[in-house]
């Protein structure tokens, strides 16, 4: 069993610019090593930012490196790719496209055709496995864990008032080893030798392989089962296993199940496949919930005295391919402040019933119900 311990300081972030700012200039004070992982590293001002701080980091004689998913934003965009190995930092992209070849002069380009056949037979394999943590380790001490992606859509500066709502928090403590760990097994490729470090650090939790998925999906399943008073959801995306589907109905007429979705959704046909989970949930009497506004892309897990963040969807990607990560708040003052947002968010938003449900058009319910078989790629 891992030892349960607590991080020395957390610091809750709700806002993108907030986030970024305070991240940017900690990179700009890194003295050993800056590792960041992302799903989307998207051209912008954002990742020009980044680019830059990155570039001052490697000038000071840091090592930086990179994991970013191809396919959740093409960073690559070569320029970028080029300029960030230009500088010195190692750039790994998790599930690259099959036919694309990176035109880096940067790139190692050995063992001819087998080589070339190896890479292309592993892109094939990978993708349907995305790449979707995002977290940033700065001198293996501090840890910045949350939802956000290096994009545009998170500052205010750029986006205004459509800027995507979300949260990130800043840990420091001795787990902060196991992102480090986390990140070199992909890296570096590694398959074996982790897994046995990593289950000591029950505040964070990885499903970067067939134990550690099941691990994962089973203590999320584990807590909403067991809860007593209170099950408080916010996220962009609740299409649940069938598993977790049934432990959210049978326990709502024992205690507080609340969801919150956002009203606008970044997939658009996500209200219609979404209309056929709400009407078993309401009729089971889970309360749910649309805040309108910008789009938010928070991913919040409150369960009694449990307070969990970071980029886990409740769909069948995260649950039966796509790499996550979880983190457990352990501090008063942060979960009173993650408590206070959600709640804050629930008031500013609008209860949906069941007789709204079904008061939609038969259009809708006709395009949900053909939608809803599409539910496991999204």
């Amino acid at each position: 069993m891992p030892e349960k311990t607590s991080w020395d300081s957390e610091t809750l972030y709700l806002d993108g610019d907030e986030f970024y700012r305070a991240l940017l200039c900690e990179i700009d004070r890194a003295k050993v090593s800056v590792d960041m992982e992302v799903y989307i590293f998207e051209a912008g001002v954002l990742a020009e930012r980044i680019c830059d701080s990155f570039e001052r980091a490697t000038n000071r004689g840091v090592r930086v490196r990179l994991i970013c998913d191809h396919w959740g934003g093409p960073l690559v965009d070569d320029s970028l790719l080029r300029r960030l190995e230009a500088c010195g930092a190692q750039v790994h992209v998790y599930r690259g496209m099959p036919w694309h070849v990176p035109s880096s002069k940067g790139r190692r380009r050995t063992g001819g055709l087998l080589s070339i056949l190896s890479q292309f037979w592993r892109r094939i394999r990978t993708l349907n496995r995305g790449f979707h943590r995002k977290v940033t380790l700065i001198d293996s001490r501090a840890a910045w864990v949350g939802s956000l992606n290096v994009s545009d859509v998170h500052l205010r500066e750029v986006a205004g008032e459509a800027a995507w709502r979300d949260i990130g928090v800043r840990l420091t403590g001795k787990d902060v080893l196991s992102f480090r760990l986390a990140f070199e097994r992909i890296f570096f490729r590694r398959r074996k030798g982790l897994s046995k470090v990593l289950e000591k650090h029950w505040l964070v939790s990885f499903n970067d392989s067939f134990w550690a998925r099941w691990k994962m999906n089973f203590q999320i399943k584990q807590r909403i089962k067991n809860f007593r008073q209170r099950v408080w959801i916010q996220n962009p995306y609740v299409l649940p296993p069938r598993s977790l589907l049934r432990a959210l109905c049978r326990r709502a007429r024992k205690g507080d199940v609340t969801i919150i979705l956002p009203e606008k959704n970044d997939l658009v046909l996500m209200r219609y496949i979404n209309h056929a989970i709400l009407k078993k949930l309401l009729r089971r009497g889970v309360r749910v919930f649309e805040r309108g506004g910008p789009f938010a892309h928070k991913k919040v897990l409150i369960v009694d005295s449990t307070y969990t963040i970071g980029s886990v969807n409740l769909n069948h990607r995260s649950f039966l391919h796509d790499l996550e990560v979880e983190v457990v708040l352990t501090r008063e003052p942060t979960k009173r402040a993650l408590e206070a947002s959600f709640l804050a968010d629930l008031a500013e938003s609008r209860q949906i019933t069941l007789q709204q449900l079904k008061g939609r058009p038969l259009w809708f319910s006709a395009a949900s119900r053909v939608l809803f078989f599409f539910r496991y790629w999204c």
